[in-house]
């Protein structure tokens, strides 16, 4: 009989290496992490017990006590955290660090079990049966670990039954029965242990049963029923790695799923969860993009059916910022084509319409003056009369040259017309704008009519007006008139041509 036992404790060390370096090669999905680590507990608690069945003084078996702990203290609150992630439970997080705390807790109890009474208020050191064995009085901490113990059974259970009951897959029900069953035959045996059924469990830990039928069980759902589901890791595998953030809600909008690339998008999409879809439903409702720090995202909107059934809405989020950019970058083009004079490369009256509402409220806002000047060229028509159209657009486009020089750099120019142009700029208050703007475009006429030595003379009336604005009703348009008023006045005084 202790030959057979602790030949089944040496198998199930084997076994247990083998499931784990199997889930070890397979470590790629968060399920299999803890499978992977109840199994390396296991296989540690298998081993420290192997090293209790073979000690022969009292030193030797605590020392293997405690190394036997090391894992055993982990087993089932692994296999809790990987039935969590397996039926996808929300579980909340700081629970889960409670338990792990209390578990590092029980364990520095077991630690320092020869000084204190916490986990056993008494033992006896006996080598009158089969094995080597450890009499004891249980203490409130092993009381507690005990707890811990079924509570972790009992829900894990009730997770793995609702899992199994809504599982429309017949795969994936397969595959939760063969955990069930596994689980279930090492609550047997665990049982079995705890209240000694039998009389083994009086000299052996029978759980070591429990566990080597459960891992063939193990063996047969990884072969047989895909237990490490390799389709849904690949599936879930390509759905975390998408360009695209999917996000799933069931029928009242919690988020039943949502891949690494929403996650990314929406740091905050546990805390925030209501607000977020919300967010996203009005976006799909008025057609409207969602801009997250200096990225725009489209979302799209999916019925989640099956068999004519809607079990909620899958939304993507497609990141368009690139588009987005692109489509206003040729938007902006396009207005500014639209405001630009194609023969003077001026802006033209769309132009003037936009920028002179900005000018005008920046004069207001900073409490300046705006400098506006019409101007006309003079004898535009006997140009086109005697020496052709296209002498005529020379004509203008010489003088849109010349208004531009004339103007001040931060001034603006415009063509609003065939032969008529306009300036706008902003002023100190105490400049004498149009004084400058006179001299300084007469002498530029001037040399232009010397070196061009064309068969006619290029001339100009304009209306300089500078004045501070004070957002009066109908200003700007008044300070139109008024220039218009003194360029014809210029215009009057000239003649309509000089040659």
């Amino acid at each position: 009989m202790r030959g057979l036992l602790l030949s089944i404790q040496y198998a199930s060390i084997v076994g247990l290496f083998v499931e784990s370096w199997i889930i070890f090669r397979r470590l790629k999905h968060a399920p299999l992490s803890y499978l992977f680590l109840s199994c390396l507990a296991i296989l540690v608690n298998n081993i420290g017990y192997l090293f209790q069945l073979l000690s022969t003084t009292e030193e030797a078996y605590v020392t293997a006590l405690r190394f036997s702990y090391a894992g055993r203290i982990w087993i089932t609150i692994f296999l809790f955290m990987f039935t969590i992630e397996l039926c996808k439970v929300k579980f909340p997080k700081f629970i889960k660090n409670f338990f792990v705390i209390t578990h590092i807790l029980i364990y520095l109890s077991i630690i320092t079990i020869t000084k204190h009474n916490l986990y056993y208020t008494w033992t006896k050191f006996s080598t009158d049966k089969l094995f080597p064995r450890m009499l004891h009085g249980n203490g409130i901490v092993h009381h507690v670990f005990m707890g811990l113990q079924f509570f972790y059974i009992a829900m894990g259970f009730t997770w793995l039954f609702m899992a199994w009951r809504k599982a429309n897959n017949r795969t994936r029900k397969k595959r939760l029965m063969a955990v069930i069953i596994s689980f279930f035959i090492e609550f047997i045996f665990f049982i079995i242990h705890q209240i000694k059924l039998i009389e083994l469990a009086r000299v052996y830990d029978i759980t070591v049963f429990g566990y080597v039928i459960g891992i063939v069980v193990m063996f047969v759902a990884f072969f047989r029923y895909d237990l490490l589901g390799a389709k849904e890791i690949a599936r879930d595998f390509i759905i975390d790695h998408l360009s695209e953030g999917i996000i799933a809600v069931d029928t009242n909008d919690n988020i039943q799923y949502c891949n690494k690339t929403a996650l990314e998008i929406f740091p905050g999409i546990e805390s925030d969860s209501a607000n977020l879809i919300q967010k996203i439903k009005d976006a799909v409702l008025d057609k409207d993009a969602i801009s997250i720090k200096d990225r725009i995202y489209s979302a799209e909107e999916n019925d989640l059916l099956r068999d004519k059934k809607n079990f909620g809405k899958l939304y993507v989020l497609f990141d368009t910022t690139e588009q987005y950019k692109h489509l206003k970058k040729e938007k902006y083009n396009l207005q500014r084509e639209l405001r630009i004079d194609p023969m003077t490369g001026l802006y033209n009256r769309k132009g003037m319409e936009y920028f002179s509402d900005i000018l005008y409220k920046e004069a207001l806002q900073k409490g300046k003056s705006l400098f506006v000047c019409i101007c006309d060229m003079d004898g535009l028509k006997f140009i086109n009369d005697n020496f052709g159209h296209e002498e005529g657009d020379r004509a203008i486009k010489t003088l849109s040259q010349i208004i531009t020089e004339a103007a001040d750099g931060d001034d603006m120019a415009f063509r609003i017309g065939g032969d008529e142009f306009l300036i706008l700029g902003l002023k100190d208050n105490t400049t004498n704008a149009a004084d400058e703007f006179s001299a300084k475009a007469e002498k530029i006429i001037d040399e232009r009519n010397q070196n061009l030595n064309l068969p006619y003379k290029i001339g100009m009336s304009y209306g300089p007006i500078l004045q501070k604005i004070t957002g009066a009703a109908n200003e700007f348009s008044d300070l139109l008139r008024k220039s218009d008023t003194l360029m014809y006045e210029m215009k009057r005084q000239r003649g309509t041509y000089r040659r």
